[in-house]
């Protein structure tokens, strides 16, 4: 869909419920001051930072002296500096990639970076050879922080690399930190902003498959977007932001949506994070009840097992009478969960009990977006289990129809018959165009990607905030009500949600076809409500219709992280269904029924 800026005369405005913050009050600096100006920086009396495999415990302020250690050790050691020499790019440092898990160390490593002036690239210790040498050629990254186990991966990966990255094992750098001398800590300045310096200047470059698809693209990420989106996120949801929040931290932090909660809105409210390496139920359960966790950000899947897995039985107390928020992101989340969950963990459907009760809540956002969009504070009385929330601060909205027509806000006072309103094909639905102080500087080198995603706007007057010159375009179908609570519905963009994780169908069916069975393949995600997740499947065209499919989804998922694999099973054609131009024709594959599905895999707990 492609829509020109003057194609609609009338276009309609959506606007947060909650009072704008003008630009001026606003902050505007590096990151790591943003989080120092909550006040905790120097605070010794409680814990930061846990580790829940280990216990390990620190403070903010220790966070902060680790932090100290770690950057004389980069810029000394590994020469990491605030102007990056590999580009002609002003707003970057040198590009630092980590791969690194959730971590007891990890804030205190993102902030010696941010120090610095260099700009952190996140990954994944679950990358395979070919996704970190995309990154590493992408972000033109000039060191690599990894942990031991991820060792093999970044050796393959460096040979295939020509130009020189150097590489630092984490274990070795915490160990180093005793023995810092104290004068090359003071020797190595701390880089500040200028508002409009922080307005530019890329802290993260956040891998994302973008609204397109394809192979990953790098978000450019200034200091401003989010440092904005972690301020305005509290101003509409106060209620989860104060210093009594002790939060269990599951997403992994390379992805922006735990790294924008943990490592920057968690620290500057002076909170406290529990950080886990990996997804244990036990040591999630466990460290709930020894630590009193009162709060969860998480996705859908791992919802669904707390709802639904027998091992979370024992633990019902702990979180009845300690557990008061979960926020979900990244992908929608059934009202049927939400139920269900309400009712183990709080007793009753509502949430509500002697205790306080559980919100369960959902938001909205993207990497592009930094990442919030929208959300509940679990405490407004129009919260609902079918919306997204509402704008934060800043932000507006456009609901653009197919046709380049803004919808308007819908009255429907009963969102539990929104799917029966949507079938009816009444409903004005659009894809959803977003500006604000969140929004991503752009997909760094990709212009075409830039051209696709962005729109001018043609209301921009120099009296208002620079941000508001342009719109995003998301990808994703909406609808808005008359109280200002978003629905998303549908995606324009052809993105599977596979573990909460973005999987782009173009890169699987590359893989696909280089099996020497495939003669044609197109991908599509198909929902399993019983993991509460997407899951990619295969349709494949046989070159010898006799070869036995499973065979090639066995080979596919050798090759690809468990999230890219075809847990929805290989559907076989005769043909995959296209237009005249060669475009795959996926709602075709989405409509059909009855198929016979090989490798499916079944729902596990």
């Amino acid at each position: 869909m492609s829509v020109a800026p003057s194609s609609n005369p009338n276009p309609i405005h959506h606007l947060s419920r909650v009072e704008d913050v003008p630009l001026s009050q606003t902050f505007r600096g590096n990151i790591t001051d943003f989080v120092r100006s909550g006040g905790f920086a120097d605070d010794d009396s409680k814990p930061c930072c846990i580790d829940a495999k280990t216990g390990q415990q620190l403070t903010q302020k220790q966070v902060w002296d680790y932090a100290d250690k770690f950057r004389a050790l980069l810029h000394h050691d590994n020469n990491l500096c605030p102007f990056n020499a590999n580009t002609t790019d002003p707003a970057l440092g040198d590009v630092m990639i980590t791969l690194v898990p959730n971590h007891l160390f990890i804030t205190s490593l993102h902030f010696a970076a941010l120090d610095l002036g260099a700009t952190v690239s996140p990954g994944s210790a679950g990358y395979t050879v070919a996704e970190l040498v995309n990154q590493i050629n992408l972000t033109g990254a000039s060191l690599i922080v990894y942990t031991r186990p991820v060792f093999k991966v970044v050796r393959e990966a460096l040979a295939q690399i020509v130009v020189p990255v150097k590489i630092v094992e984490f274990e070795g750098l915490i160990e180093r930190a005793e023995f810092v001398q104290s004068h090359k800590i003071q020797s190595t300045k701390k880089v500040t902003l200028s508002p409009e310096e922080s307005y530019s200047r890329i802290a993260y470059l956040g891998m994302s498959s973008g609204t397109s698809g394809g192979l990953p693209k790098a978000v450019r990420l200034s200091h401003f977007n989010m440092a904005s989106s972690a301020e305005l996120s509290k101003r509409a949801a106060p209620s989860i932001a104060g210093s009594e929040q002790i939060a269990g931290a599951i997403i992994p932090v390379n992805h922006v949506y735990g790294l924008a909660k943990f490592l920057i809105a968690m620290p500057k409210s002076g909170a406290t994070t529990v950080f886990h390496s990996k997804f244990d139920l036990i040591e999630i359960l466990e460290a709930q009840q020894k630590y009193k966790v009162n709060m969860y950000a998480l996705v859908p899947p791992i919802i669904v097992v707390l709802a639904k897995h027998p091992a979370v039985e024992k633990y019902i107390p702990s979180l009845r009478e300690h557990l008061r928020y979960v926020s979900s992101g990244a992908a929608p989340l059934g009202a049927n969960v939400i139920e269900a969950c309400n009712k183990r963990l709080a007793g009753t459907a509502s949430g509500e009990n002697e205790f306080g009760g559980l919100k369960i809540v959902q938001g909205y956002g993207l990497t592009e977006t930094s990442p919030v969009v929208s959300t509940f504070d679990p405490n407004d009385p129009e919260r609902h289990a079918r919306s997204c929330g509402k704008l934060v601060p800043n932000t507006q909205a456009r609901i653009v129809s197919e046709d380049g027509v803004d919808q308007p806000a819908y009255e429907l006072k009963d969102l539990s018959q929104l799917e029966a309103e949507l079938k009816k094909g009444n409903l004005p639905t659009g894809e959803l165009w977003l500006r604000g102080p969140q929004i991503m500087d752009g997909y760094h080198k990709n212009d075409e990607a830039n051209a696709e995603s962005f729109v001018d706007a043609t209301d921009y007057t120099s009296n208002m905030p620079f941000y508001m010159k342009r719109w995003f375009r998301t990808g994703d179908v909406a609808l808005v009500d008359t109280l200002g609570r978003y629905m998303i519905v549908d995606r324009t963009k052809e993105m599977i949600k596979s573990m909460s994780k973005q999987v782009a169908p173009a890169e699987l069916e590359d893989i696909l076809l280089g099996h020497p069975q495939v003669a044609d393949a197109a991908v599509i995600g198909v929902q399993q409500v019983e993991k509460g997740t997407e899951a990619p499947r295969a349709f494949v065209v046989l070159r010898d219709p006799k070869f036995d499919a499973v065979e090639i989804k066995k080979w596919m998922d050798a090759q690809v992280p468990k999230y890219k694999q075809l847990h929805g099973g290989v559907v076989v054609l005769d043909a995959v269904p296209k237009n005249a131009s060669g475009k795959i024709l996926r709602r075709l594959l989405r409509q059909r029924e009855n198929d016979v599905v090989l490798g499916l895999d079944k729902a596990k707990l």
